[in-house]
């Protein structure tokens, strides 16, 4: 077997040289008691184990609740009147009791609702979605007579009519299903080691229990947990005294409450009552993650001046932080946080992009601790404050604990990561034609309303408009963001906040300012989409500047005031990224060029605007990074804003390609991350599209983007390469961009990039299994390269590792890389797995192999497609509502020609879809498609042709490349 290995790995170097020429522990829960004893019609006890509601709200003075002491300690807003699901209504306590039953769960809700004079005589409204109720009995005020009344329930509302008053007791007893997919009330984990959590945000809180489920309800709630059988149950608040079930009551809108019950081993104590759960058998993984949830909770507390353990009294004495198995979600709630395993938990060794995902995705968790739980947004249209604060102070925090980086080569260099993921990812989603404002211009109720706008863009961009306006109006010294997170946490904790109150806390420390108004300033940021392009061209006068809208299809939008930094060949002044001027339409600006000097505005990309030059100075520009000395001289982030910019300015017809395609081609002296992160995410949009161009069509050359691949990765492959030196500690940051570049290359049919792929992926030693010391960061390119080349072979060998795969990241990284086979019945069969009812991958597993499948190539894309169309209840309810609509915006990016979009365009507009309460998403992604299939229409022929005829003589690179390759093999073997 050692032989045919062997033989099979030179006949596929063969085949190259021929053709590439061009918590602290809780009790043990066996036999829990009853929150109370049965509830007698005639005679019920409304109050909680420690106070009634009456007697708790009695305690409000004006929106402050104040203890027995006179301690004030919770802010609640008691303002906001006006409900969704029924004006004039409130609901001022919950007390819930909810029992397990199997997969299902009967509850008990007991609940004070107030209703307005003008309303009294109107029904109660409360929403259901998903429950049964069973019965319904209504008392007046605290009166101890309770009777049956009637109700009804209608596209997920409960409409009860207990007669005229003005406070009703409402008594509710109802049933439910758990769900599997990490929303609402769900059974979570294996066969072999369950656990249940409930997780209510932003609109589940209506799936177990009936309520108004609104942010602004403020209302006192207590739960109590009956039927469980775990270890360990942890929630918000802590358990009433003697009781092993009973939490005590907090103030706070549902969807702020979360629980999980499980039988997980505390795995470290990061810091004082801080304690790092996991599932049994973990060992070795959790060192990295704990000295980060260490460092972030002690600067979390400082940078909000807001001590966590005195957010609200009664809070659990604890910060439980859960490393979940199978479900990656957003935990808002008090005290239990849940993050996804493979953003926790890396052996000592492991991939640099792990590490930088979850130091990222470990930071916002704990943020959210007090942006979204301390502070909440008033109606979800204004959730972009909360979001802003939760992804600006995680980044924050990691810029602190990766501060050394520029000393230290093990560190991660924060301020590019923040460039390239959130203001470029920003930027790239922010120009299509229908992109959501930060601040929609209504109030937000419905569900699918809520889930796409809190699931979408404004979970980068409001973070990318805050960091501009730190820019804009403080120095190195003065966060004003920061200052409006101190104020707002401690002025207005346990409140809803909004645009106003933001700008009241920014205002609060405001004395002078560059934009004047900020309020004014603000507000075309927020209640437009899209975002300006400056314009640059050369004057005899100077420079002249001049602002209009940036979209990929035209469309009104407002001017804003642009922070302008810039800097010439004469200066090269690449630190000051504080603007210069501000500007509000048009400026000539006084800077005199001689015939070689070049100018550059946006200074390291941190102003949320593109620019353009006119041709003299984007000539320039292109001389200086066509010369390798001059282009270093550019910083990193300009050269990458440079070609994001470029690559979309030509997307959205701005700009011709041939300038483009110059800037890009200078790539060939490039080793960055960021340029090539600029590049991979840019080109990515056109590999596809070439790939379904060139489909079938004999006369059109199959390589024509690898010819693109071929002259800008010179530099890289020399400098750093696809075989990584194991013996020496090189660079997190160069680690990571081999990872990117060589997935690319491998994906794009770069051949020594395939070639060192072959010879990277078995075991020397026994040629039958995958090579175990394969450097992390480039698996993924390994994989996947040999699940193409290698067939059913690779592929076993990758199951049977996926079987001793000892971390959950390298194990996902296995599952997107099965993606890459070609054989459409293995892929067919793949995606049937993760629907059946005995499915081997979790929920977040199921999500990543589908849109491994969807990305990995234009036949894949069409599976996925039918996949999808056919099967599309199965995935809702295997994968979720939210996944299902994360993955209809995967497939419309990858529908790359006019067949695929009319495929899309059929499905998504017949009335058998089964889309459901998922239609606008869908709606909203096949205006993607169709906005994309126009750039098709209108520019690959043009894009083809310029590759085609702007071929330059590549023979002796290949060459020598694919020699370099050959040699490593034979050397490594």
């Amino acid at each position: 077997m050692v032989w045919s290995k062997f033989k099979w790995k030179c006949i596929f170097f063969t085949y190259i040289i021929l053709f590439n020429v061009f918590t602290k522990s809780l009790p043990l829960i066996n036999s829990p008691s009853s929150l109370k004893s049965n509830i007698d019609s005639e005679n019920i006890e409304t109050n909680f184990a420690t106070k009634s509601a009456e007697e708790s709200l009695e305690n409000y003075s004006g929106n402050k609740y104040v203890t027995d002491d006179g301690d004030v300690t919770v802010n609640a807003n008691r303002s906001d009147l006006f409900k969704n699901v029924r004006p004039g209504q409130t609901v001022r306590s919950y007390e819930l009791e909810i029992t397990i039953n199997g997969d299902s769960f009967n509850g008990r809700a007991l609940l004070e609702v107030n209703l307005t004079p003008d309303t009294r005589e109107d029904s109660i409204v409360l929403h259901v979605e998903d429950l049964n109720i069973n019965s319904v009995r209504a008392g007046i005020m605290g009166g101890s007579n309770m009777q049956d009344v009637d109700f009804g329930v209608d596209d997920g509302e409960l409409e009860i009519s207990p007669g005229t008053a003005s406070t009703h007791m409402v008594l509710i007893e109802y049933s439910g299903q758990l769900s599997n997919n990490g929303r609402g009330l769900y059974l979570g984990g294996s066969d072999q080691n369950t656990y249940l959590a409930m997780n209510l945000h932003p609109t589940y809180a209506r799936r177990v229990f009936p309520c108004m489920d609104e942010p602004t309800e403020a209302s006192i709630i207590s739960f109590s947990f009956e039927g469980l059988e775990y270890n360990h149950l942890t929630s918000n608040a802590m358990l009433e005294e003697n009781s092993q079930t009973h939490f005590r009551p907090l103030v706070g809108p549902p969807h702020l409450w979360g629980m999980i019950a499980h039988n997980f081993g505390t795995v470290n104590l990061p810091t004082s009552n801080v304690v790092l759960y996991a599932r049994p058998g973990i060992s070795n993984q959790e060192s990295q993650a704990s000295v980060a949830i260490n460092f972030f909770f002690n600067n979390l507390n400082e940078w909000t001046q807001k001590p966590y353990f005195e957010v609200i009294e009664n809070q659990d004495g604890r910060m439980n932080i859960m490393v979940l198995p199978d479900v990656s979600t957003d935990w808002n709630s008090l005290s239990t946080v849940g993050i996804w395993e493979p953003y926790v938990l890396m052996e000592p060794v492991h991939a640099v992009k792990q590490r930088a995902i979850a130091l990222t995705k470990i930071a916002e968790a704990m943020s959210r601790q007090w942006f979204g739980y301390v502070i909440y947004p008033q109606n979800w249209r204004y959730e972009w404050v909360v979001a802003g604060f939760t992804t600006y102070s995680a980044y924050e925090m990691m810029r602190m604990f990766q501060a050394d980086f520029a000393t230290d080569i093990n560190l991660l260099d924060v301020n590019t990561l923040f460039v390239t993921e959130v203001i470029q990812e920003s930027l790239l989603r922010d120009a299509y034609i229908n992109s959501n404002p930060l601040e929609p211009a209504d109030d937000l109720f419905d569900e699918d309303a809520i889930r796409d706008h809190v699931n979408g863009l404004v979970k980068i961009k409001s973070a990318a408009i805050m960091r501009m306006i730190r820019l804009v109006l403080g120095d190195d010294e003065t966060d004003f963001i920061q200052i409006a997170a101190r104020a707002l946490l401690n002025m207005r904790s346990l409140e809803t906040i909004n645009t106003l109150k933001f700008i009241d806390g920014i205002n609060s420390e405001l004395v002078d300012s560059t934009v004047g108004d900020f309020d004014e300033y603000l507000d075309p940021w927020i209640t437009s989409n899209g975002y300006p392009l400056l314009r640059v061209e050369t004057t005899f006068s100077g420079v002249l500047l001049h602002q209009t809208p940036f979209a990929f299809t035209n469309r009104e939008s407002p001017s804003r005031l642009l922070p302008i930094t810039y800097t010439t060949s004469i200066e090269k002044n690449f630190d000051n990224i504080h603007p210069q001027f501000m500007l509000d339409i048009n400026h000539n600006l006084n800077v005199f060029l001689d015939e070689e000097d070049w100018i550059l505005f946006n200074i390291q990309g941190q102003g949320y605007y593109r620019v353009t030059y006119d041709t003299v100075l984007w000539e320039r520009i292109i001389e200086a990074l066509e010369d390798p000395d001059r282009r270093e001289e550019i910083h990193p982030l300009n050269r990458a804003t440079l070609v994001d910019d470029a690559l979309n300015l030509a997307r959205a017809g701005q700009l011709g390609y041939d300038i483009a395609f110059s800037v890009v081609l200078s790539m060939e002296h490039e080793t960055e991350y960021a340029v090539w992160k600029a590049f991979v995410r840019n080109m990515n949009f056109l590999k596809k599209r070439l790939e379904a161009f060139v489909f079938d069509d004999d006369d059109l050359d199959p390589d024509i983007y690898l010819r693109m691949v071929r002259r800008t990765i010179p530099t890289f492959e020399r400098e750093i390469g696809f075989y990584p030196d194991t013996s020496i500690n090189e660079p997190s940051m160069t680690s990571l961009t081999r990872g990117l570049v060589m997935d690319h290359a491998c994906r794009a049919g770069y051949r020594p990039c395939i070639a060192a792929a072959v010879d990277w992926f078995y075991d020397p030693n026994n040629n039958e299994v995958v090579n175990p010391n394969i450097p992390h960061e480039i698996r993924p390119a390994v994989y996947c390269t040999m699940v193409r080349e290698g067939g059913e072979d690779a592929i076993e060998a990758l199951l049977n590792r996926l079987e001793i795969e000892p971390t959950h990241y390298e194990r996902v990284v296995i599952l997107e890389s099965l993606a890459c086979s070609d054989d459409p019945d293995f892929i067919n069969g793949y995606l049937m797995q993760t629907i059946v009812s005995n499915s081997p991958y979790s929920v977040e597993e199921r999500v990543k192999i589908f849109a491994a499948v969807a990305e990995s190539s234009y036949t894949n894309a069409d599976l996925a497609r039918d996949f999808m169309r056919l099967r599309v209840n199965e995935i809702r309810n295997m994968y979720g509502v939210e996944k299902l609509e994360q993955l209809i915006y995967v497939l419309a990016e990858n529908m790359a020609d006019g067949d695929l979009t009319r495929e899309f365009e059929i499905w998504v507009q017949s009335s058998f879809n089964n889309l459901e309460d998922s239609q606008m998403t869908a709606e909203r992604a096949l205006a993607y498609v169709q906005e994309n299939q126009n750039w098709g229409d209108k520019y690959t022929d043009d894009v083809y042709e310029w590759i085609d005829e702007n071929h330059a003589p590549t023979l002796v690179l290949s060459l020598v490349a694919l020699c370099v390759s050959v040699m490593a093999a034979i050397f490594n073997n």
